[in-house]
Parts: C-alpha cells; structure tokens; sequence
C-alpha cells in the first residue's frame, strides 16, 4: 500500500514540476503572463534555466557574489567567493546537491538584474508605440516584481549566511553583506591585447542580521 501511494505521490510531483518546466520555458503568451509570477516562483531559484550562452543575447558579462562577516566584537571578514568554488564543485560531479546550490545564485542574479517577459513585453510596447513610459510606471514596477527580487535576496542572503557559518563554525556571527562583481567580457578586437584590462562593477547590498542556519557547504 505504502509503495503504491509514494508511486502515485511520486508521479503526481513529476506532472507538477513538468508543467511548471514547460510553461517557463516556453516563448510568452497569455497563460504565461497570467500565471508569471506562480511560475517563476516555482522555478527560481532551484529549477531557473538559463540560455544566455547563444544568440541573439548571449551573456556580455561574468558575474560572481561575494560575502563578508561581521562578528560580536566587530571584526570583519575578508570577501568570501561564493561562487567558484561552487561551479567548480557542480563541474566536478553534476550528481550531487551542488547541481542544485548553484542555481540559487544564478536564480539571484537573474530575478534582480534581468527583466521579466512580463515587464520586457511592456516596456518593448511602449517603445514602440512611443508611449509616455510614466503613465505605465505602476506596471513596470509592481508589487510582483517587488516581491520577486525580495524573494531572491532572500533567498541569497540565507545562501551566503549559510557558507559563512560553514567558514567560521565557531564564531559569533553578527551580520553579514554581499556584492556582485560583474566582469565585462573581453571584446573581439581586443584578443590579441595581453594588457586589455576588463571592465569591472561592484554592486553592493545592505548589511543584513545574521540569521540562525545550518552549514550545508563543506
């Protein structure tokens, strides 16, 4: 009996998840639009995929975040990488949790920098139409969007916070802050200049209070 109800539970998931997969990926259309902020919020940032490797809009930048610490006695940490030591790890062995761990970063990344389909068709229209873009202010920034790019520095912030405590197991961690190194890339005429140095843009994000969680990184 038991293993028929995990057969069925197990089948009715695996629906679940494939039409979450297949509507996010499909190119927009009204149920997308409708359903966007459900789907994301399935899909990012555990499931989120990323196609930004070909054409017509492949990635022009390297991006990594970085966390630092700041303990009861008011010592601060140095910046921690969070992020190649774990594409190093998934690339290692694509069979374990950090296939998974690394999509928080990147579902970040893409919730707070990149525009929705939603917000893209909007604002495309608008140009298009040379609309006055004030007057569609309330549905370029919506509570939606807001809460999306809560949930993803949420999201982060519990991420970093969990690899700090992983770092420094024995201290008494106060709070904690994140930046986004951004890379620009190498353009093509320059290939052969050994002495191009690329473009390079911090972001930095608010101190947060450190928050109670268990170290899952090794």
């Amino acid at each position: 009996m038991l293993k028929k109800v995990l057969i069925i539970l197990s089948l009715f998931l695996f629906s679940g998840h494939l039409i979450f997969t297949v509507l996010y990926l499909t190119p927009f259309n009204p149920v997308k639009a409708k359903y966007n902020f459900a789907i994301n919020g399935y899909m990012e940032p555990v499931f989120s995929q990323n196609w930004r490797l070909f054409a017509p809009n492949p990635a022009s930048t390297n991006n990594k975040f970085l966390v630092r610490a700041q303990f009861a006695d008011g010592e601060t940490t140095d910046w921690l990488d969070l992020t190649t030591f774990m594409i190093e790890k998934n690339q290692a062995n694509r069979f374990t949790p950090y296939n998974r761990l690394v999509r928080i970063q990147r579902g970040a990344f893409t919730s707070l920098y990149q525009t929705d389909e939603v917000t893209l068709k909007i604002s495309e229209t608008i140009e298009e139409k040379n609309l006055n873009r004030e007057d569609y202010e309330h549905m370029l920034e919506n509570e939606r969007t807001k809460k999306q790019d809560e949930y993803a520095l949420e999201a982060l912030n519990r991420y970093a916070q969990s690899y700090v405590r992983s770092v420094y197991p024995n201290q008494d961690i106060e709070k904690t802050q994140i930046i986004m190194q951004e890379t620009k890339a190498k353009p093509f005429s320059e290939n052969d200049n050994d002495e191009y140095e690329r473009e390079v843009n911090l972001h930095e994000f608010e101190w947060k209070d450190y928050v109670a969680v268990s170290p899952v990184f090794d």
